[in-house]
């Protein structure tokens, strides 16, 4: 589904970058609004080592992880709370991120018998296709300038809401409501016509596809 060709790409919800990784792209931005995400990603293009000394220095025992849950990360330098969050990720229930009103992470404790809080091989191996690469923290809404006729975007953002319960798009302060998702099909549409490829992912509800029915749509199976 991405062209063979392109010039620069970027990744605006960057996440867990499988995208990116799958990719490999030669010359690339990523961004997202959550900074725990974007300070650790740049900790491990920086400072992988520093990274993984810190996590060795972690462990999976619950009071603990309260502790270092509920630590002030303005205290932290970058690689630390790089260490802090992929500690966490690694050790929280079912591996979520999820923030509260305030933009406090508020996942508890995970029940795992002997979880891997650092990989080494793993982390090295991001830090190496990180190298290079621009990764900035902001918003989707904040890219358009620098988004060129021929680049390639993949927009990955909160998923619209299949029904009521299944709600969630706490990944950061603010949410990512219909009024969001409209604003986002916008910017979809404004690249698109400016000759940027552009591919999306999201749910398929009513909503999204009368967001996106004047460009292609493949339904996927997961």
């Amino acid at each position: 589904r991405f062209p063979e060709q392109f010039n620069r790409y970027h990744e605006p919800f960057v996440g867990g970058g499988a995208v990116f990784f799958n990719l490999e792209p030669k010359s690339c931005t990523l961004s997202d609004v959550n900074g725990d995400l974007v300070g650790a990603y740049t900790a491990l293009r920086d400072d992988v080592d520093g990274v993984i000394e810190n996590l060795k220095q972690h462990r999976a025992e619950e009071a603990y992880y309260y502790t270092v849950r509920d630590e002030m990360v303005s205290g932290l330098s970058t690689t630390e709370a790089a260490a802090r969050i992929i500690f966490l990720n690694r050790t929280c229930f079912n591996g979520l991120y999820r923030v509260n009103r305030s933009g406090k992470f508020n996942v508890p404790f995970g029940r795992y018998a002997n979880p891997t809080i650092c990989n080494e091989t793993n982390l090295r191996a991001v830090s190496e296709a990180l190298r290079g690469v621009k990764i900035r923290h902001e918003s989707v809404f904040q890219m358009g300038r620098r988004v060129r006729r021929g680049d390639l975007v993949y927009f990955d953002p909160p998923y619209d809401p299949i029904s009521k319960t299944a709600s969630f798009t706490s990944y950061t302060k603010g949410g990512f409501g219909d009024p969001e998702q409209e604003q986002l099909a916008q910017l979809f549409r404004r690249f698109a016509e400016r000759g940027v490829h552009c591919v999306l992912s999201n749910s398929d509800t009513p909503f999204i596809r009368s967001l996106y029915k004047d460009f292609r749509v493949d339904k996927v199976y997961a």
